[in-house]
């Protein structure tokens, strides 16, 4: 999913009874896609996320600008407009209809031509069946997706599977939904060769930090 507002945050901690196993579903993305991109924080953490690619993602690519990207959840492109200008194509996809309808709007008023939205989840029959997603791609990125997936690890298998020999997958996760050991265990189980999981930068609601944790991951050559 896109990069979760920390407003929303609250407004899920004071919903949920405690214990609860809560997932975002396709509906509760649709009612925050109206109004996305007019908040400040989801727009920080685009800036945030995209700051962190060009110091720590960029260099590791080799033609960025020939580069076939999948932008996994994201929801109404704020990462996605950014990398738009640096890469060859990006297809974006996301479970929320909603949030892949604004994104739609903006490549078609900004007459962005290398930007193909998709609605669709992420599973071993959509990437043999649709050909958008069976074609390799040289980086996955997932931004603020992961900590929601009900099987992160499934999900990250899966993914790999779409990357070309050598292909990145990046992610940006909230630390306390995704901690350090539980990416790098992922990404062992899954064959990716990790390169790097650090907290990338922090967000800050009513005086209390929030880090963020970039993982950075090769598919074997």
């Amino acid at each position: 999913m896109p990069a979760t507002t920390l407003s929303c945050l609250r407004q899920r901690e004071l919903l949920l009874e405690p214990g609860t196993n809560y997932t975002m579903t396709q509906n509760s993305w649709d009612e925050l896609a109206t109004g996305w991109d007019a908040r400040a924080d989801t727009r920080l953490y685009a800036e945030r996320a995209f700051e962190s690619w060009n110091r720590k993602i960029a260099p590791l690519v080799s033609d960025l600008t020939e580069s076939r990207v999948l932008d996994f959840g994201c929801g109404t492109g704020l990462l996605t407009e950014k990398l738009a200008p640096l890469c060859g194509h990006i297809v974006a996809v996301d479970i929320s209809a909603a949030m892949i309808d604004v994104l739609q709007s903006k490549v078609i008023n900004k007459r962005i031509g290398n930007i193909t939205p998709l609605v669709t989840a992420i599973d071993t029959a959509a990437i043999n069946e649709n050909p958008e997603l069976s074609e390799k791609f040289d980086v996955v990125v997932a931004s603020s997706v992961c900590g929601f997936l009900p099987d992160y690890n499934l999900t990250l298998r899966d993914l790999s599977s779409t990357l070309k020999p050598g292909g990145l997958f990046v992610q940006w996760d909230w630390l306390s939904e995704m901690p350090i050991e539980r990416i790098r265990g992922a990404y062992k189980e899954s064959g990716l060769i990790n390169l790097g999981v650090e907290e990338a930068f922090a967000m800050t609601m009513e005086d209390e930090s929030m880090p963020v944790v970039l993982g950075v991951a090769r598919s074997p050559i």
